[in-house]
């Protein structure tokens, strides 16, 4: 059975990409074109017949231009004068030589609205160019999850501090293995561009170390790295930004057959349990260093395995959930409020709904706008199992290990090395 895409649920101040059909650019010219010529012809009534309010008519084009298409904006301009000539034939006013303005001041509102529905469409089409490369970008860093990952139900949320983003610091994917299914979601130090390029070497490490690696431990120091390479290759390249880059993260590991979860903390929220039955609880996951502090001679966190069972939720957040304030200044209490988003939660409701909750939540509590990048991660574990390949062949992807399973399926030359030392962010390391 094919992935089919988990991220079904969009903030309430998300913003889809639409575009003016052509029946709405017609709609709105001929609603400005009613309305002025209605307001310039009951001028003309009202006043005096040496005040040539037919000349006014040359207005309506520059309207229509700014709103409508250029080929909409000529055809309003022909109308126009074709109305000027029809009024001029029932009432000669004005008459001899002074006829000739209207159809020329028409003619001239005609050249600026063409002009000006130019002008905007060659805008548009610059600003879907950036926002097609934008959601290029958004593809390649933060591809779209599946709604199903074996025996896990999921449901995505991803809200970028900044308005016009598609991409922020905040990071997240699942990765099925041979090994197991490996999930992910952390945030990385800084803004911008340098936190999306940090995002991107530590979500393309754990994509393939994720895949390859048996032991979590390894998936959890080969992040590490990652991290320290990308801070080396920044001071190399003398970027300021962030020269000594970090991010926090969960990394999860759901082994195969077994009703539990290995969770490493690397200074992170931790993440909430929604049981089966409606409970809500916060697990006892240590927390070790932030990625990319492990050169301060500190250990990697261990993984602490939790009792994960059919119905159980896992709900992993960054901080643009915990620190979102209201207009008070108060913080979002996501602890305290997640028993009441989660009560009388159906039992066979996805993990969407749950995710619509606390996202409607969120945005009632929030004021303004985001301060920072939102992510959010809903994660059931249900009784069927979907297997994560699209036809029979690909199936070998994914077959679990087999008695050699314990050994990484391809060579490392870093696996002997400690992993809090300097070294493992400059020259093999950076190759």
């Amino acid at each position: 059975m094919p992935f089919s895409g988990s991220s079904s649920f969009t903030s309430p101040t998300r913003v889809a990409r639409t575009t003016v059909r052509p029946a709405g650019r017609w709609r709105a010219a001929l609603l400005v074109s009613l309305v002025s010529v209605v307001s310039i012809i009951s001028l003309g009534l009202a006043t005096p017949a040496d005040f040539r309010t037919r000349a006014l008519l040359g207005l309506v084009p520059i309207a229509v231009g700014v709103l409508t298409s250029v080929m909409t904006t000529a055809v309003v301009t022909g109308a126009m004068l074709s109305l000027y000539i029809a009024l001029q034939l029932i009432d000669p006013t004005p008459s001899g030589g002074w006829a000739v303005v209207g159809p020329l001041l028409i003619g001239t509102g005609g050249l600026l609205g063409v002009l000006i529905a130019r002008r905007r469409e060659e805008q548009h089409a610059r600003i879907q160019a950036v926002v097609d490369i934008a959601e290029a970008t958004q593809r390649a860093v933060m591809r779209a999850l599946p709604d199903h990952v074996g025996d896990l139900h999921i449901a995505d949320f991803y809200q970028p501090a900044a308005r016009a983003a598609r991409v922020g610091g905040d990071w997240y994917d699942f990765q099925p293995s041979p090994h197991g299914v490996r999930a992910v979601l952390g945030d990385v130090s800084g803004k911008g561009l340098p936190a999306v390029s940090a995002s991107a070497s530590l979500l393309g490490a754990f994509r393939e170390a994720g895949y390859h690696e048996a032991d979590v431990r390894e998936v959890a120091r080969r992040l590490e790295i990652a991290m320290q390479r990308y801070s080396a290759w920044a001071r190399v390249m003398g970027e300021e930004e962030l020269p000594d880059a970090f991010s926090t993260a969960l990394l999860l590991h759901f082994p195969p057959g077994v009703d539990a979860v290995d969770i490493v903390n690397f200074g992170h929220e931790p993440p909430l349990v929604v049981g089966a039955d409606g409970s809500v609880h916060t697990p006892d996951v240590p927390s070790g260093v932030p990625l990319g502090m492990g050169a301060l001679g500190t250990e990697l966190p261990e993984p602490v395995r939790l009792p994960f069972r059919p119905g159980d939720t896992l709900v992993l957040f960054t901080d643009g959930v915990t620190e979102c304030r209201d207009d008070d200044g108060v913080f979002y209490p996501v602890r305290d409020r997640m028993p009441g988003l989660a009560e009388r939660l159906p039992e066979d409701a996805p993990p969407a709904e749950l995710l619509r909750r606390i996202v409607f939540d969120l945005h009632g509590h929030r004021h303004g706008t985001p301060s920072d990048d939102t992510a959010i991660t809903v994660i059931r574990r249900t009784e069927g199992r979907v297997k994560p390949y699209a036809t029979p062949s690909d199936a070998v992807l994914y077959e679990p290990a087999g008695p050699s399973g314990d050994a990484s399926q391809y060579a490392t030359d870093m696996r002997e090395r400690a992993c809090p030392s300097r070294s493992t962010s400059s020259t093999k390391a950076i190759a």
